[in-house]
This record gives structure tokens, C-alpha cells and sequence, in this order.
């Protein structure tokens, strides 16, 4: 049976993200068959964010896991809620959007749990579209032949890793998001296309990396509707490239101070 829809792959419940491609695919008439939701709440992922991005990460991202995000009514424009309001998304959570619309919902406690590749079979969708959850790996990228569909928040093959919008400033590179195959390498896999978005004289890291998020949404959309890359013109990517890692606090002092910088020259 030919492969057809989508799957997506999300890190929490009430992921603004996946919900969003979701409802922008359907829009367009691509059948979103299921979710594989990874939950936020096991132990070793805990430990996992602990060891890899400290305490204090986890206590900030309890309130978005919850779906308690802080709406801001002053100050820099939010705008991922520009982008909800503008395509008038209403749904605050997965799992309402899937029983609405009549889609699968897998909960895992692991990206990579066996189970999931038994799903993928069953739900033969012509794309994975990663909307977090963690590293995929083998068996379930093979399972795929590699149809799995990522937005990157930086340039590729010049900034790999995590932080991307934020190292792209850091680096002087193109702030731009990528959209690329997923393969068994970090950030490695073919680059489809890319989307730019602007550093504005009123931005912070916040409102920089929503409008990452928001720019990965639309490219997400634009190539998870096709039913191939036929028109794309995909390039290699490189991992001889840099990787990069999470900032440290010093990394981020220089960050904001290269950002006033860019601000105050424009």
C-alpha cells in the first residue's frame, strides 16, 4: 500500500508547535494520522534536561509542559500568539486536536520506543514530521527509508546542535531556520530549504527563537504537504562542520551583549 499523511512527533501534550502543523496540513488537505508524543514526566528524561541543561531550564519549562505559557501583555511582541491569533488556531493541546479531528494519538515514554516502529507500519505515513521528542534513532529511521522531516533554528550546515537561533547571532551567520532530513548523524541530513527571519531593534533571545519556531512551523507545512521533494533542489550537508552545544551562562552574557550591539546598529 502506497504510503500517504502524516505522522508528528512531539516532546509534551500541549505542544504549540505540533499543533500547529497539524492544523495547517489538514487546512491543506494532507490527512494527519496520528501523534507520537513522548511524555515529559519519566524520570530519566528529567534527568536527561538536569544533566544537559541544568535545574533551572526544568523549573522554567514546567509552566510550558503544563500549557500555563505566559502571554505577554506588554513589552515584545509574542510571537507565536501573533501567529495563532493570525491563522486563528484554537486548540490548546494535542490530544484535543487528535479526538476532533478523528487522529491517532501514541503516547511513549521514549522517542525511540519499540513499540513505535510497529505504529509507523500501521499508520504507513509518507512523512515523520519531527516536532520534538528527543534524538531519533535507528531502527525507526530506517523504518521510515529517511522520509523524516525536521526544522532546524539555524543555518546548515554551519551551525549543528542546540541553540541554533542563538549561536547563529553569536557566529555571524545567516538567521535563517532549515528544513532538512533527519538521518542517524546530528543535523546532518539532506537540506530541502530554508527560511529567513529578521533580527528587529526590539527583540529579545525569547522573541528571536519564536520567530525560529514560527518560520519552522511554515516550512514544516510547505514540504509536509508534498507528496515528494521533487521541486526542491536538496543539497548535501556537512557534518564536518561546527556543533554546537547549550549556552553557558557566560556564552549567553556575550549573547545579549552582541545583540544590543546589532540593535544599536541598525
Amino acid at each position: 500500500m502506497e504510503s500517504s499523511g502524516v505522522v508528528i512527533t512531539a516532546g509534551f501534550d500541549k505542544s504549540q508547535s505540533a499543533v500547529a502543523v497539524a492544523e495547517l496540513l489538514k487546512r491543506k488537505g494532507i490527512a494527519v494520522k496520528g501523534f507520537i508524543v513522548v511524555s515529559p514526566y519519566s524520570w530519566s528524561r528529567f534527568r536527561k534536561y538536569i544533566q544537559k541543561r541544568g535545574l533551572s531550564f526544568v523549573w522554567e519549562a514546567i509552566p510550558r509542559l503544563l500549557g500555563l505559557n505566559k502571554h505577554r501583555t506588554d513589552g515584545p511582541k509574542d510571537y507565536l500568539d501573533a501567529f495563532f491569533e493570525e491563522k486563528n488556531i484554537r486548540f490548546s493541546s494535542i490530544k484535543k486536536w487528535a479526538k476532533e479531528n478523528k487522529a491517532n494519538y501514541y503516547s511513549a515514554g521514549s522517542i525511540n520506543d519499540q513499540g513505535i516502529v510497529g505504529y509507523l507500519k500501521e499508520m504507513n505515513p509518507r512523512w515523520l514530521v519531527y516536532s520534538g521528542g528527543g534524538i531519533i534513532k535507528d531502527p525507526i529511521i530506517t523504518a521510515m527509508e529517511g522520509r523524516i522531516l525536521n526544522a532546524h533554528q539555524g543555518p546548515l550546515p554551519e551551525v549543528r546542535g542546540m541553540n541554533a537561533a542563538e549561536w547563529s547571532i553569536l557566529l555571524d551567520e545567516p538567521k535563517e531556520v532549515t528544513i532538512h532530513l533527519i538521518d542517524k548523524g546530528i543535523d546532518t541530513g539532506k537540506i530541502i530549504t530554508s527560511l529567513p527571519y529578521s533580527v528587529d531593534e526590539d527583540d529579545t533571545i525569547d522573541t528571536i527563537r519564536d520567530k525560529a519556531k514560527v518560520q519552522g512551523i511554515r516550512g514544516l507545512v510547505e514540504v509536509a504537504a508534498k507528496k515528494n521533494l521533487d521541486e526542491y533542489e536538496l543539497r548535501d550537508n556537512n557534518s564536518d562542520y561546527r556543533q554546537c552545544y547549550i549556552l553557558s551562562s557566560t556564552m549567553r552574557k556575550l549573547l545579549l551583549k552582541k545583540l544590543q550591539y546589532i540593535q544599536k546598529a541598525q
